[in-house]
């Protein structure tokens, strides 16, 4: 026969262990608001500037707290740029559906993309800081774009839209695409903490070159779509 006490303790145990669904998500939500603080106190004051006190005062949490989330400071800074690289590429796959060719699909993409990163400015630093102060979580993104990016590439190859090129040039052309528009970004839009809307003419010139590369030839019919 079981003994009651023994029974009683196994089931104080499971319990404990098992955790109730208000409990998992207040803990989701206390987690992703602390990446959401350390992000916007990075924009300010840069990783080096991101303490765990400055963390947990804007994020409304128990210094003590932070450690029941995350393991370190670091641990926290890893997890910061796929966050907000996830939460981006969501947004620019919503933006893109429904695209009726690959150029009404790049331009929407690509006007998703600082659409984005204009409402969120402190990504900007986020991301140029984090190949010195957390090149895990700069791996896993960069890694997460091209592997995203090229996905799309490939759907336009099969589609016969991109004919002159084979599947093996596909990661070259997505890091260089990604690049430009990466030094598009600071280059017409970065002032100091503010991120600025990229202006009209750049995105009809990227797109135009993305239509007909340094050559230059072929019709402009189409290519402001």
């Amino acid at each position: 026969m079981t003994n009651p006490r023994i029974a009683d303790a196994g089931t104080r145990r499971i319990g404990r262990r098992i955790r109730s669904p208000k409990r998992v998500e207040k803990k989701a939500v206390i987690r992703a608001r602390l990446i959401d603080s350390a992000a916007r106190i990075i924009g300010k004051f840069g990783y080096e500037g991101c303490s765990v006190s400055r963390i947990t005062q804007r994020a409304r949490v128990a210094h003590g707290a932070f450690y029941l989330y995350f393991k370190s400071r670091q641990a926290l800074f890893d997890e910061i740029l796929p966050t907000l690289g996830g939460g981006m590429l969501e947004f620019i796959s919503e933006a893109i559906r429904d695209s009726k060719g690959m150029l009404e699909l790049e331009r929407r993409g690509f006007t998703a993309n600082f659409e984005y990163l204009t409402r969120r400015p402190y990504m900007y630093r986020v991301l140029h800081e984090a190949e010195l102060y957390a090149p895990t979580a700069f791996e896993k993104h960069l890694s997460s774009m091209i592997e995203r990016y090229r996905g799309s590439l490939h759907r336009s190859l099969l589609a016969h839209q991109l004919e002159r090129y084979s599947d093996e040039d596909l990661d070259v052309i997505a890091a260089m695409l990604i690049g430009a528009r990466d030094h598009l970004l600071t280059r017409y839009c970065v002032d100091g903490q503010r991120v600025r809307p990229l202006p009209a003419h750049v995105i009809d010139s990227y797109i135009k070159f993305v239509a007909h590369g340094l050559d230059g030839k072929g019709s402009n019919k189409n290519i402001i779509v």
